[in-house]
């Protein structure tokens, strides 16, 4: 029997931010805009706060003309798929105070009080927080598509009409779905690498990590045209392959082996129904090599090989400005870090191109810290090695006078990075050219990657850039900032002799000598607090915080002087 699950009804209306994804399509054409306005207007005149984001894919902007004033239209500049859009509409919900996202394809034709019906579930289970999605059923040409219930050895549908708090691992499709923004926010939102297929997958996967599950609106039934299934509209060459590529990373990312035997099959059986059909040679063909590619590589080698093509992509992906994507130097400070240094890279990794670069400096460890880095065998990470440990503050130094790239990213070794830190920091730089350091939010995690209570800044109280408020505390988190190549000049060499952290240095040296700093009120580091870190665990005694706000003050001044004659020569 379902879950029914509702809490205590919270009276205060949801807030909803509905983003659609555009593409080669004109917005008044777009199916589920047009059947979303019939819905808004109704659940508008109940004092609801409904917002539509138009989030255009194609490339050129149109001239969107006599829309509600609820409906944003943005341009992107770049086609970053569906993960860009929709980490796109997530900053836009945290900024605008929305509760709840929903997502959907331009396609999606939603049934008569699709929207009243959402909103009501969500009103009902806003107080419940473990809900993290509510969606409906799905189907195409009649034949039901999602929820799917995730076993080890593959998938079952939900009966059709099963309303309630769904049990185990659940996969639904992303059009029609209403996420809970938090929620979203604590996963790091949508991975950048599955831009377009298989972010669904992802996206349930993570809410199930980390202990949050889905209610499954049983009663709403949507009719969905997916494109991969329909025979109006098949799909071309370039997006069966990005399917075929990201349903292969999927599965060997975050599923067993007996899941990969399944995917194994299914291909054969695919293969075999295209040639049956009729099917266009050229997908036949990118079918076949997609089942050699499992057949004859590697687990290892076929990750490799995606996770490669993946960094091509967002190397080739042009900033607003239309120039090319920056370069990007990560410097990590290591220490005695086995234990998740691993993890951390492969966070990293995951988002760089091959133009960029990791400096690791290792302070002298004495556990496997430095065989683990050379183990990855990645020609982008740089390891450096101190005789004796000189303590964070030289570390970092030492890293960022390695760094090469135009945009200096700083890591701890013992995180995680959400999968869009790179773009969303990036994207931050390339809006704001004024801006030299940007730094984001972080959400807190324990030793074993789950998260704890409210995020870094709303527990340590809004971040200030100015040198005034850092004085008196410091709102700069290292792991969370990044900033361009040229404020190298302004902070380095770090103090010699003084006690200072790295963070508030380099945050206070730039805003003193006139830099500025630009917030992402967004979690895009997980940040790790356990026993061991090298920093933050403690309240620093009351005398050691005035030594270094004496030190601090007295650096920068002597850092100033520095500037104005180097200046006059």
């Amino acid at each position: 029997m379902p879950d029914h699950g509702f809490g205590e009804t919270d009276q205060a209306q949801p807030s909803i931010l509905a983003i659609i994804v555009l593409y080669k399509v004109q917005a008044k054409k777009a199916v589920a805009l047009t059947s979303l306005l019939t819905e808004t207007e109704k659940t508008h005149r109940q004092g609801d706060r409904i917002q539509v984001v138009l989030y255009d894919n194609s490339g050129d902007a149109q001239l969107c003309e006599d829309l509600p004033p609820y409906v944003l239209y943005h341009a992107a500049a770049l086609n970053e798929g569906i993960a860009g859009a929709y980490n796109y509409a997530l900053g836009f919900a945290r900024r605008e105070g929305f509760n709840w996202m929903l997502t959907l394809d331009q396609d999606t034709q939603l049934p008569l009080d699709f929207l009243v019906q959402m909103r009501d579930l969500a009103l009902q289970l806003e107080r419940n927080e473990e809900v993290a999605a509510i969606v409906p059923q799905l189907s195409h040409a009649g034949k039901l598509l999602s929820p799917l219930r995730i076993r080890p050895w593959g998938v079952s549908y939900l009966p059709r009409g099963y309303t309630g708090l769904a049990q185990g691992e659940i996969h639904a499709l992303n059009s029609a779905s209403l996420f809970r923004v938090p929620a979203l926010s604590e996963i790091g939102g949508f991975d950048p690498r599955f831009w377009l297929d298989y972010q669904d997958y992802y996206v349930f996967r993570q809410l199930h990590r980390h202990g949050r599950r889905v209610w499954v609106a049983g009663e709403i039934q949507v009719e969905h045209d997916l494109s991969l299934l329909s025979q109006k509209r098949s799909p071309g060459p370039d997006r069966f392959r990005n399917f075929l590529q990201a349903e292969s990373a999927f599965c060997d990312l975050y599923r067993g082996s007996i899941n990969g035997l399944g995917l194994t099959g299914r291909l054969a059986f695919r293969l075999w129904r295209q040639r049956r059909q009729g099917v266009d040679a050229v997908i036949r063909e990118l079918t076949q090599n997609a089942l050699i590619r499992r057949l004859f590589l590697t687990r290892t080698e076929r990750i490799r090989d995606w996770e490669s093509e993946m960094r091509q992509r967002l190397a080739c992906l042009p900033t607003q400005d239309g120039q090319q994507r920056p370069s990007i130097s990560v410097c990590m400070a290591a220490f005695n870090g086995e234990a998740y240094i691993r993890q951390q890279l492969q966070s990293i990794l995951s988002q760089l191109s091959d133009r960029d670069e990791v400096i690791v400096v290792d302070d002298a460890s004495s556990d496997r810290t430095c065989d683990i880095v050379e183990g990855l065998h990645d020609l982008r990470v740089r390891l450096e090695r101190h005789a004796s440990n000189v303590g964070v503050l030289r570390t970092f130094e030492d890293a960022i006078c390695l760094a090469n790239g135009e945009i200096v990213f700083l890591s701890d070794q013992d995180d995680l990075w959400a999968p869009q830190k790179v773009s969303s920091v990036l994207h931050a730089f390339a809006i704001h050219p004024e801006a030299e350091i940007v730094v984001s939010d972080a959400a807190l995690i324990d030793d074993n990657d789950a998260p704890i209570g409210a995020s870094y800044y709303a527990i340590r109280g809004p971040f200030r850039p100015g040198f005034l408020s850092n004085l008196l505390h410091c709102r700069y988190l290292g792991c969370t900032m990044a900033f361009r190549s040229r404020v190298r000049s302004r902070i380095l060499p770090f103090p010699p002799k003084a006690d200072i952290l790295h963070d508030l240095w380099i945050g206070a040296a730039n805003s003193f000598t006139g830099g500025k700093s630009v917030y992402i009120d967004s979690p895009l580091v997980l940040y790790r607090r356990h026993s061991t870190n090298a920093t933050g665990s403690k309240r620093l005694p009351l005398s050691r915080q005035i030594r270094m706000r004496w030190d601090l003050c007295r650096s920068l001044a002597q850092s100033w002087l520095r500037l104005q004659r180097d200046s006059v020569r």
